[in-house]
């Protein structure tokens, strides 16, 4: 195991500094200016707003970001457990910053919008990604988790629909909702395979076993669980999308039929060598 290291917590406190002032300041005033639902919404609804504007903006950042690496630096897929990849910590450490920042607005405000469950969950995140930016080890592995925040505004935006009144059959909340499923498959659930492959290429490997038993039962157990809630959420998902898909195939079936089926004429008669016949 490494010595303690902590060339990267500057940028945690910066990631902090600058997602807390996004909340408290530049949220609510850009919220107020843009969007006169905003301002009718109560106090609850309005700290909810200011997290999940916060929330998109940290997914904007971090998942395109995440991607990136994933993709472009080879070194760090080469040594997925202690590569100490520049870009990888700074990416985490943006996160363990941002994560704070959430912690921060469900404790202060956990009568309005503290959920219980949430906090557990980040509370569960940032043990991870501290251990990760703590002791340089399977950076590979925390990016990865990381670019499924590609999927986050799709989710969020499904919210703020909700609170701006959209109706839940209009085509912005009906397409939002088939985006946010379709990306939600694409980056949490297509991606398994290829995740726990590159893990069962390291075990029994000399750096994993350099982890010691404490990291990599952590590691493995909280990646199961991650995944089970992932493929629980995908499911309810995919039953709203399927509902959506049978109401829209249901509503073109009616207008259909309407459309075949013959409206009612009036009688009209005519006369044929001076007699009178009906005909419809």
């Amino acid at each position: 195991m490494t010595t303690f290291q902590t060339q990267y917590y500057p940028v945690v406190a910066a990631s902090f500094a600058f997602f807390l002032g996004f909340f408290l300041y530049v949220s609510p005033w850009l919220s107020r200016r843009l969007s006169a639902r905003y301002r009718d919404l109560p106090c609850q609804k309005q700290l909810d707003w200011d997290t999940r504007t916060t929330s998109t903006l940290h997914a904007l950042v971090v998942g395109p970001w995440s991607l990136y690496i994933l993709l472009v630096d080879t070194a760090l897929s080469e040594d997925p457990v202690w590569n100490d990849s520049v870009a990888a910590k700074s990416c985490i450490a943006v996160t363990v910053g941002y994560t704070i920042t959430d912690v921060f607005a469900l404790t202060v405000y956990f009568r309005y919008i503290g959920d219980m469950a949430f906090l557990l969950h980040h509370f569960g995140t940032l043990y991870a990604f501290i251990y990760v930016l703590s002791y340089g080890t399977l950076p590979y592995f925390a990016v990865f988790r990381l670019f499924c925040e590609l999927s986050t505004p799709f989710v969020n935006n499904r919210w703020f629909l909700d609170a701006l009144n959209h109706p839940r059959m209009s085509k912005a909340f009906v397409g939002n909702g088939l985006l946010m499923t379709g990306s939600f498959f694409l980056v949490r659930i297509a991606v398994m395979p290829i995740y726990w492959y590159k893990v069962y290429t390291v075990i029994e490997t000399e750096p994993y076993h350099r982890l010691g038993f404490g990291a990599q039962f952590c590691w493995i157990s909280v990646c199961i669980v991650l995944d089970v809630l992932n493929v629980v959420w995908f499911r309810k998902m995919l039953r709203g999308a399927r509902k959506v898909l049978r109401r829209d195939t249901t509503k073109d079936l009616n207008k259909n039929i309407s459309r075949e089926q013959p409206e009612n004429q009036p009688m009209q008669t005519h006369n044929v060598n001076g007699k009178t016949h009906k005909t419809e």
